[in-house]
């Protein structure tokens, strides 16, 4: 199965151990180029071009990575607009635009794209989700590492960086100055010179880097240093200190807001996440010396924390739907789990038409029924639909029927389509999933796993966008993109009972394993 539109977890922390490493780069890096080493072969950059650190994001040139994939690379010169395909798969992305497009679907970059010359430079985070690699970056001789991308057949696996690599030994700081503990919470004390990078013995406890990614904060440390975390609420954050640590010498050296010659202060990059408005990153005193992340969030967010003793890496993870088990899901009579079943459209809305003039709204109602009747039938969990006829129901209706029935999971199930002006769009086939709210991510995985073994379409991926649906309810909620009715071979299966009654049992397999039933 091809490997294209699949989101891969985009890991910068293992790169962030190697902050401290004194190590010896190439000629390339020596002069300020950078390198980019691909499955262990390094990529020759265009002349005259260097890899880019633009607002915290470092930029890489998008021609040299896709065109060792495989993909093939358009650019007009006039909209100055790139457009990357392979196998139906297309990638739009615009010079000085943060927002690109995916399959049709709207992306958000990070930073935007610049022009250099005639080479195109994209953030590397944005590699990374599109073309199923995992990144490291080394800022010791400005190294991107790529490994696991696109073979145009099965998966490959690969380790973030190559084992070839060395992990630094702690590094020994100065003994931090003393300054009155009476700072604010996330700040950093007034003092000079400001204190709080380094430590004060062999093994001392460091914090080497951080990332924010696919809703988890991850923290490198070294020295044994144990988190604290606490939730606090006006507004809502979740606290993170690791008392007794001190930054790394270079710890906010590929980050924004360090300041100049002093401590590192400043914030992490979370565009992309509703659920958190802001993470920031301080000293938060000397007296111990204490590193404090701050997770501001947009309401009181559960969490789980995880900390690994042999790699020194701690995870602070908000794709959870409790902390400790002390928030509880909906349930229907007796106690039982209650799933709302959400059939796409209907009524006055038919939703997309096939290329033979079916609607979408049909597909949909008849997979709803399907999966409904089997949940009915083996009795474990209490099923609510938003319509069982040719109805038309509002987006905001179906919201009040999961809220007032106090669903557990919100379940939407719809067929995709394209424009009949987007380019090859016949050629385009498969099966998404959509989620909105970090919360929803775990239903949105386990559900797509069995959505695509339903169908048995090409795996398109899991995918955020802020639909309404899935944002405004307050359960765990996703829609399903079963298939494209534009496309002549899933058209025809969608609308073939056999097809309908496997999607409707692998709907239900994937509601009773994220229940756990």
């Amino acid at each position: 199965m091809r490997r294209a539109g699949q989101r891969v977890l985009f890991l910068l922390l293992l790169p962030l151990l190697l902050l401290s490493f004194a190590g010896h780069g190439t000629a390339a890096a020596a002069n300020g180029a950078g390198r980019i080493i691909m499955d262990n072969q390094e990529i020759a950059l265009p002349k005259g071009v260097s890899l880019e650190n633009v607002n915290g994001s470092v930029m890489i040139p998008i021609r040299v990575v896709v065109e060792n994939l495989g993909f093939e690379v358009l650019w007009e010169q006039q909209s100055r607009k790139v457009t990357v395909q392979q196998d139906g798969k297309i990638v739009q992305l615009a010079v000085g635009s943060k927002t690109a497009e995916a399959d049709g679907v709207s992306l958000a970059l990070n930073a935007a794209p610049k022009q250099n010359g005639g080479t195109v430079l994209v953030p590397i985070r944005f590699v990374s989700e599109q073309f199923g690699l995992k990144v490291g970056w080394d800022n010791t001789d400005k190294t991107v590492y790529l490994t696991g991308g696109y073979t145009g057949g099965t998966e490959t696996s690969a380790d973030p960086l190559p084992s070839a690599v060395p992990v630094p030994a702690p590094v020994q700081p100065p003994v931090p100055s003393a300054v009155p503990d009476n700072t604010a919470e996330g700040a950093v004390p007034s003092s000079s010179p400001v204190p709080g990078t380094g430590g004060t013995a062999q093994g001392s406890p460091l914090v080497m880097g951080a990332v924010f990614s696919e809703n988890k904060l991850i923290v490198a440390t070294a020295g044994g240093v144990k988190p604290a975390v606490q939730k606090m609420s006006n507004p809502d954050r979740i606290v993170v200190d690791f008392q007794g640590a001190a930054f790394a010498p270079e710890f906010g050296s590929s980050l924004t807001g360090a300041s100049a010659g002093g401590s590192p202060q400043g914030k992490l990059d979370t565009s992309g996440y509703p659920l958190v408005s802001e993470i920031r990153y301080a000293l938060f005193s000397v007296n111990p010396s204490t590193v404090r992340f701050v997770i501001q969030t947009s309401r009181n967010q559960p969490y789980q924390l995880t900390s690994d003793d042999a790699t020194g890496l701690v995870t602070i993870d908000l794709n959870v739907t409790n902390s400790g088990g002390d928030v509880n899901p909906g349930t229907g009579s007796g106690g039982r789990p209650l799933v709302v079943l959400d059939a796409g459209h209907g009524g006055t809305e038919p939703g997309a038409v096939s290329l033979t003039g079916r609607l979408e709204k049909e597909f949909n109602l008849a997979v709803v029924l399907k999966a409904g009747e089997l949940l009915k039938r083996d009795n474990k969990i209490d099923v609510v639909y938003t319509r069982t006829a040719d109805t038309t129901i509002g987006l905001q209706g179906r919201v009040k029927v999961a809220e007032a029935a106090g669903a557990s999971l919100f379940i939407s199930v719809h067929g995709n389509s394209l424009p009949a002006t987007y380019p090859n769009r016949e050629k385009i086939n498969g099966s998404e999933t959509y989620y909105s709210r970090s919360e929803s991510l775990p239903l949105a995985q386990i559900m797509h796993k069995h959505l695509v073994a339903g169908t048995g379409f090409a795996d398109r991926g899991v995918r955020t966008k802020s639909l309404h649906v899935t944002r405004e309810t307050s359960m765990p909620a996703v829609l399903l993109e079963a298939g494209y009715l534009t496309n002549s071979g899933n058209e025809t299966a969608m609308y073939s009972q056999q097809l309908q009654d496997s999607i409707a049992r692998e709907i239900v397999a994937g509601i009773y394993e994220y229940l756990g039933i």
